[in-house]
């Protein structure tokens, strides 16, 4: 057999449906392609003229990933394995091919592998090893075919994506031809000519895409044209402008009219189909979420897009199937959707949208009318669409006054004679419910519950008795207390669906059993009985596919049952539930199974509930768990190095969490499982499609580190906290979203906290500390540019905002940073000296100017307390007058969150200082400190921010007055009622709880010097102590200290004399609170 025979064999292997025939084609074909490089690129080229459609198709495509080094990582790129000869021919023959191939589809594979291997070959002017692309491209815009122009540009549209900087040269030269093409006659020219500008918009920088946009208007008269012809291009069409929308907005903003203009254009357009017209609103919507200010000025274009979105709800069937009123035994209202229900579900999702980037203040106001006319409408689709619609508002209404017209407009509907109409008005009372809870709940209790409860024992629609079922378990969710009232009844008809129902209504009875255990907790108990051997029932009544939602669902109550009634009254129903769960996650479930993730919620809940009689169990339930937890994962352990899947992120994140509580609450009992979880665990730590699941997997890291502390193991604490560290570091490394970052190195620190000891060399520290600067010099990088995009001349104010938002997070960044540094200070003192050097001689100057952001001051900040509180001296003694200097300036700063750090610092210098060096800074510190008490409130302050704030700078004097009370001198006396006056605190309750006990030792130890003979003195400290007592500002310590000093404070002399007058100038509240006080 000679090689080509060969190739068409392991070809049309590949084409088998035979999955494991396929990959052993694919491996050959890889074999080839790697032992014989020329010969085989020669080959393929060959089967790309191949009598058989199928091969000609799969040809170009293969030597695009055995070509381009673009191409997926799972193909090997042999272009430089290659004689000159080959490639040569390569590029000849793929031009030639284009002109004699008859398939417009192998043509377009054809204009894809020359796009991609072209750029590919192009790293800039001086390095580009196919020289003859753009003439002999060139040339193909003179051809007299038609196709042959509509490939040049689709070559062109591939050639942006990779290599778009070697058209700068070009552009006048590209604006003629994009002019030529949406001029052209024929739609198809006109289609890639749109298709290529867009992927030039798409790829390229403002300064590149700006000689283009005088062609917005050709756009959108080449795009109606095109659509009227030819929908499925006008479809495709309309996904450009999609695309452009998303990644280059602005090209459209300055002649935004003709843009919106266009768009609204085809939408008025009645030979335009429904979905193309609904691809073009989900565009503008984006434009909205891009430039909301635009759209609160331009109020008609506004107008105009929720007039599009009403079409688009409105446009449903006029008959109601009896399909939908009873669907299939499995059917899932979630999953399988008809086109009605993705529509009415697109608009809804679209008002939510409009209203989240817009504010409710813009959107409430401009929908009250339209839903109002809609309402009056004889049509029923239209007042379905103003229902649903409504459904939306309730997140965005504070005040619950503001929802009553509406309930009142749409409640009595529940019992209308058409069935998507009481479909509607249950999906907008229980969407309404969830989002105002628990102020809805507490408004509409008596009067909501019970109609819904009527309802169901006259409606005679399942799809609407389950809906109503639905709204049931949003509403009681949210109902913090009464539910017991109607405990009987809602248990009673649920029991009635969960036994005669269709599978829609047993499934939402379920969901209200859940629902109601958990809101009425303790009242639940007396039904524990007869609803547990029910829903146990279920899985040997219910056993075939169609029924796996409901299966899940009833773990799920089960479950939930437990955690509301507790241990004790669930643990005679522990041992089944068990065998349950293992049942199903042995069952050979599929790869998309609902009830996987409910299985795993499931452990978790029984894991908070019981633990100990739980870990009874771990050898039966942990084995086929982990199988279960990695079939979610969908991870080939022992090829580490190979991506991972997953169908479902969010049941991934759900395993993770699982894993988490496993560890901690079964603690040494999981401990014989944690390295088998290790390696479930680690590779997620960069899973690249999904932060939740990279921060997750971190956190689980953190929770096996507290495990392996419960063996008590110092050793293998140690060796496991170095690993992590590790494993996270570079995790952190691999990260683009600083949040991520902010989140693994939160867990950094957490595990350095655990250990609670030093557990690296200073070479381990210092290699530690040189990588997270690292992250902080990125994270400084990512700010600058962000400071350099803001000031660009056409950066409109949302783009500020969301510019804002991402260097607060940086500044986020920062400041956990700071924790992170603060934790090595604490727990490797005798390791961090270079460390320390590196933030005294580099780092503080830097943060510190004042010119530099708040959050960036507090940065610098937190290191100097960090540096005090845990280094101290003499480690701090040679920068010692340097960080005092800091907190003198900084403590009357303006911004109250960074005068509270510099404060606290103040008071931590006072306590750390040795006596004859806190005097050559005690004035200073002093005079700063009284200065920042006399801070006003800004309008712009919180006050709960402004009090703590306050708070520090009182504790702080208080701080001096016991540590360092000679560095007041003669003043020490007004200083001590100056801060005894201030007392007590009522915002910042660490603070607090030191202050008051400080003065109850200080009326311990020396009342009368407090007193001072002053009965106004007395009187303060009754007050403080009244204050104090038993409220969240104190302890049971402290109470227990504020009895022992008023026993020492009734007894001083200087008190005994005017006790009486002074207890009567207290308020009947205080003395209340001071005759309650046991003496």
């Amino acid at each position: 057999m000679n090689f080509q025979d060969q190739l068409q064999q392991i070809i049309q292997g590949i084409f088998s449906q035979n999955n494991q025939s396929r990959k052993q084609g694919e491996d050959q074909l890889a074999q080839l392609r790697e032992a014989q490089p020329n010969e085989f690129v020669m080959q393929m080229l060959n089967l790309c003229r191949h009598e058989e459609l199928k091969i000609r198709q799969f040809a170009p495509v293969y030597l695009r990933y055995s070509l381009s080094r673009f191409a997926p990582k799972s193909h090997k790129n042999v272009w430089n394995q290659l004689i000159v000869e080959t490639k040569e021919t390569v590029k000849l023959h793929l031009f030639q091919f284009i002109e004699v191939e008859n398939s417009h589809i192998v043509r377009n594979q054809l204009c894809d592998t020359i796009g991609e291997i072209g750029g590919s070959l192009y790293e800039n002017d001086n390095h580009n090893e196919w020289p003859n692309l753009l003439p002999t491209l060139w040339q193909m815009f003179l051809s007299s075919n038609n196709d042959i122009i509509e490939c040049g540009f689709k070559i062109l549209g591939n050639l942006f994506m990779y290599s778009i900087d070697q058209f700068d040269k070009y552009q006048q030269d590209l604006h003629t031809l994009f002019v030529q093409g949406l001029v052209s006659p024929q739609i198809k020219i006109k289609s890639s000519t749109m298709h290529a500008l867009g992927n030039y918009i798409k790829y390229s920088l403002p300064t590149q895409y700006k000689i283009f946009q005088d062609l917005i208007s050709n756009m959108m008269k080449s795009a109606l044209e095109i659509t009227i012809q030819d929908q499925s291009l006008g479809e495709g069409i309309m996904e450009v402008f999609s695309n452009i929308v998303d990644s280059k907005p602005k090209f459209l903003r300055k002649q935004f009219n003709i843009f919106f203009n266009g768009i609204y254009s085809m939408f008025r357009e009645s030979q335009i189909e429904n979905g193309v017209k609904r691809i073009g609103t989900e565009t503008l919507l984006s434009m909205v979420e891009k430039f909301p200010g635009l759209f609160k000025f331009e109020k008609i274009y506004l107008m105009q897009v929720v007039e599009m979105i009403f079409f688009h709800m409105i446009q449903i069937s006029s008959t109601i199937t009896d399909e939908w009123m009873k669907p299939p035994e499995g059917f899932n209202d979630d999953i399988e959707q008809d086109e009605d229900c993705e529509t009415t579900r697109f608009g809804m999702s679209s008002i939510d949208r409009l209203i989240e980037s817009l504010g409710k203040k813009e959107m409430l106001p401009l929908l009250n009318p339209i839903v109002s006319e809609l309402l009056r409408h004889q049509d029923w689709r239209c007042k379905h669409a103003a229902i649903m619609g409504l459904s939306q508002v309730g997140e965005y209404i504070d005040n619950i006054v503001d929802i009553k017209s509406t309930i009142e407009l749409i409640l009595p509907m529940l019992n209308d004679n058409n069935s998507m109409i009481r479909y509607a008005v249950c999906h907008a009372i229980g969407q309404i419910a969830d989002d105002m809870k628990p102020k809805f709940q507490e408004s509409y209790l008596h009067i909501v519950v019970p109609q819904f409860l009527n309802r169901l024992t006259v409606e005679d629609v399942p799809r609407v008795n389950s809906h109503i079922l639905a709204a049931l378990t949003n509403f009681v969710e949210g109902t913090e207390k009464g539910i017991e009232a109607y405990l009987p009844n809602l248990i009673q008809l649920s029991i009635k669906f969960l036994n005669t129902g269709i599978s829609i209504e047993k499934e939402n009875a379920i969901s209200v059993i859940a629902a109601t255990a958990e809101s009425s907790k303790l009242f639940f108990i007396p039904y524990v009985n007869e609803l547990l051997p029910l829903l146990f029932q279920i899985f040997s009544t219910h056993q075939t596919k169609q029924y796996r939602q409901l299966k899940g669902q009833a773990i799920e109550t089960i479950t939930l049952i437990a955690s509301a009634v507790g241990e004790q009254v669930f643990l005679p129903f522990l041992e089944q539930t068990v065998q349950i769960l293992i049942q199903v996650q042995t069952s050979n479930l599929e790869a998309i199974d609902p009830q996987k993730s409910y299985v795993l919620s499931g452990w978790q809940r029984l894991a908070l509930v019981c633990p100990q009689q739980l870990a009874k169990y771990l050898g039966q339930i942990v084995p086929s768990l982990f199988q279960l937890i990695q079939q979610v994962f969908n991870i080939n352990t022992k090829e580490s190095n190979k991506e991972l899947h997953t169908y479902d992120n969010e049941e991934a994140e759900v395993a993770i969490h699982m894993l988490s509580v496993f560890i901690e609450e079964l603690k040494q009992s999981f401990f014989p499982f944690v390295e088998k979880c290790i390696q479930l665990i680690v590779p997620l730590s960069q899973f690249n499609s999904d932060e939740n699941i990279r921060s997750a997997a971190c956190k689980c890291l953190v929770s096996l580190v507290k495990n392996v502390k419960e063996t008590n193991n110092s050793q293998q604490l140690i060796n496991g906290a170095k690993y992590f560290l590790g494993i996270i570091l570079e995790a952190a490394f691999k990260e683009s979203d600083p949040s991520v970052i902010i989140q693994q190195i939160d867990c950094i620190k957490e595990i350095i906290d655990i250990v609670s000891q030093p557990f690296m060399t200073t070479e381990e520290v210092t290699e530690l500390s040189d990588k997270v600067f690292k992250l902080l010099l990125e994270s400084d990088k990512r700010r600058a540019e962000n400071e350099n995009l803001a000031k660009e001349e056409d950066v409109d104010e949302d783009e500020k905002n969301a510019i804002k938002e991402d260097t607060e997070t940086e500044e986020n960044l920062h400041g956990k940073i700071a924790e992170c540094i603060g934790s090595l200070f604490k727990t490797h003192k005798e390791f961090v000296l270079p460390l320390y050097e590196i933030i005294c001689n580099q780092i503080l100057q830097k943060v510190l100017d004042q010119h530099k952001s708040a959050k960036m001051h507090q940065f610098g900040l937190c290191l100097i307390d960090y540096m005090i509180e845990f280094l101290g001296f003499p480690y701090i003694q040679n920068h010692f007058i340097d960080l005092a200097q800091a907190l003198t300036i900084y403590a009357v700063d303006k911004i109250c969150s960074v005068r509270q750090v510099a404060v606290y610092g103040i008071g931590l210098m006072a306590i750390n200082t040795p006596q004859e060096l806190y005097l050559q800074v005690s004035q200073s510190l002093l005079k700063a400190l009284v200065d920042s008490l006399k801070a006003q409130k800004d309008q712009d302050d919180n006050e709960k921010h402004f009090g703590q704030a306050r708070d520090h700078s009182i504790s702080a004097l208080g701080k001096i007055i016991k540590s360092q009370p000679q560095s007041l001198g003669q003043d020490l006396i007004q200083g001590i009622e100056t801060w005894l006056y201030l007392l007590p605190l009522h915002y910042d309750k660490k603070q607090a709880y030191i202050q008051h006990n400080l003065l109850a030792e200080f009326i311990i130890q020396n009342g009368e010097q407090f007193v001072n003979g002053k009965s106004d003195n007395a009187l303060q400290i009754l007050k403080v102590f009244a204050n104090c007592y038993k409220s969240k500002f104190s302890t049971t310590f402290i109470d227990s200290q504020i009895v022992n000093a008023l026993r020492i404070f009734e007894q001083l002399d200087s008190v005994k004399v005017f006790l009486q007058q002074i207890f009567q100038k207290l308020s009947p509240e205080d003395q209340k609170k001071l005759l309650d006080i046991p003496k």
